[in-house]
């Protein structure tokens, strides 16, 4: 068994799913000047560092879903509990969001399937995807040129165990198959690199009602998302497992390909059912959109370059793609007794996009170690950045709450101060608690004039404490001197200069 390099681009969003939904309380929306994103995030981290756990054990034990989700998408912040970001591909899809979260109907969530990441949020497309994808080549070959009537297996025995038999007759069986001298491993892409969209339905019919799906996230593609993020690199063992030499993929019966000739194998299985799809979808007036699109990537798909491999992997990669063609699948009987139509429809990312379709092109080891060093190198520079966004979150939390505390002491010292200065002056006489409050500065202008008026009425000491403060104050104020006054105001200084017995 020989290991060969390979650059893989993502040509269209390729969307492998988990089987699974994202949490409606798992996930938020932002929106900033330039993008869009959605957060998945760690709420259970999140819950078990909240500083208000009765707060958050009040809020969350009720049935008030849309609330609880409205509680979260206000109260969480991504840069500490996100575990990815998801850019989000249409404005559209957003708005949706936004109406969903204000409903007050708690059936009324934004679904959203994941792709499958691995451990560390990186999404993943996997080797058995890619095998899956030439295994259908493959058994399509074999099915016309060895006549395996493999549909007549499948009439014959809805089981499955007469199609087995088949297939074990020209691969060998389950413990030994032949397809065990290819192994293809997972491939690696960026850390948030991925876009969601929504899968949406077109018919051959224009016009007609079709299914609602739920929105996906996909991988970026030349198509859509960051191009250069749509190329990664994986490498293929191909041959016996026995032999280190060998680089053929060998049958029981001795048939055997090198990977060229698999390469030419596959690629005339996908582009002939491209062309189908392509004359009986796309040539359609109302997937003119979709065409359009597709004129990008067809040269690919129909000419791909010597030893180039042309696969279509994924969910949404149509019937057509994913079975021999003589074996389409039975579908119920309609009106006239006879089987329905299969292959009626085309579901397309936003509307606009295929599903699925990838090219492998051989590489150098240096060519595929240097793809490899990129994007480890991208994810960690992005592990890199996330966790000094969080670091700086955690610091500007810390600096808020010393702020808080800071201010929090301050007010306490100031009511206590406060506190004092009530108390001393209440312990002053009545009559000498305005000339103390004058001495501080802190009467108004009415106090002051009420105060001037008592003058007479206080006993001398009190009537020159008072005198020195109010012309210390008109001094600071410049209402003293004589060409600094008015007339009313240079009467009230002569009164307060015989107290105090100036000229």
């Amino acid at each position: 068994m020989r290991t060969e390099f390979f650059q893989l681009e993502i040509l269209s969003p390729v969307y492998i799913g988990t089987g699974e939904e994202i949490d409606p309380m798992a996930y938020l929306m932002r929106q900033d000047e330039n993008q869009i994103l959605c957060h998945v995030l760690d709420t259970r981290t999140w819950a078990a560092e909240y500083p208000d756990p009765d707060e958050l054990s009040a809020t969350f034990s009720g049935t008030n879903i849309p609330a609880m989700r409205s509680y979260l998408a206000n109260h969480i912040d991504p840069a500490l509990y996100g575990l990815r970001a998801v850019m989000v591909s249409e404005e559209k899809i957003f708005h949706e969001y936004q109406a969903k979260l204000a409903d007050q109907h708690s059936s009324h969530q934004l679904l959203i399937s994941p792709h499958l990441s691995c451990r560390e949020q990186v999404p993943v497309l996997p080797g058995s995807s890619i095998k899956g994808a030439l295994r259908t080549a493959v058994i399509d070959w074999l099915d016309r040129e060895k006549h395996l009537n493999l549909k007549a297996a499948r009439a014959e025995d809805r089981n499955g165990r007469a199609y087995i038999r088949r297939l074990e007759s020209v691969l060998g069986p389950i413990t030994d198959n032949a397809f065990k001298q290819l192994k293809i491993g997972d491939v690696m892409g960026y850390q948030d690199s991925t876009l969601l969209v929504e899968p949406r339905e077109l018919r051959r019919k224009a016009g007609k009602e079709a299914t609602p799906k739920t929105k996906c996230e996909v991988l970026p593609s030349r198509l859509l998302g960051d191009r250069r993020q749509a190329l990664m690199h994986t490498r293929i063992a191909l041959g016996s497992p026995h032999k280190k030499d060998d680089q053929r993929f060998t049958l029981p019966n001795g048939q055997s390909w090198e990977w060229n000739e698999l390469a030419t194998l596959a690629n005339a299985f996908y582009r002939e059912r491209y062309l189908e799809e392509k004359n009986k979808f796309y040539n359609l007036p109302h997937f003119a959109p979709a065409r359009l699109h597709l004129a990008e990537i067809e040269t690919v798909l129909l000419n791909p370059a010597p030893g180039q491999m042309v696969l279509r992997v994924g969910h949404y990669s149509q019937v057509e793609f994913v079975t021999v063609h003589n074996n389409q699948p039975f579908t119920r009987k309609g009106q006239q007794g006879t089987p329905l139509p299969s292959g009626t429809t085309r579901t397309l990312a936003n509307g606009l996009y295929p599903f699925g379709w990838i090219c492998l092109t051989p590489c150098t080891e240096e060519a595929y170690l240097k793809g490899l060093y990129l994007c480890e190198s991208a994810n960690l520079i992005a592990l890199r950045r996330k966790e000094s966004g969080r670091a700086e979150v955690l610091r500007e939390r810390a600096r808020h709450q010393e702020q808080i505390v800071f201010r929090e002491a301050a007010l306490r010292a100031q009511q206590a101060a406060e506190q004092r200065r009530q108390e001393e002056l209440a312990a002053i006489p009545e009559e000498e608690r305005n000339i103390v409050l004058l001495e501080r500065g802190e009467l108004n202008e009415q106090q002051i004039f009420d105060l001037f008026a008592s003058l007479d009425s206080l006993e001398s000491n009190l009537q020159q404490r008072a005198a020195k403060a109010l012309k210390a104050l008109w001094i600071t104020e410049k209402r003293w001197s004589k060409k600094e006054c008015s007339k009313k105001q240079l009467e009230k200084v002569k009164k307060i200069k015989s107290i105090l017995g100036e000229p």
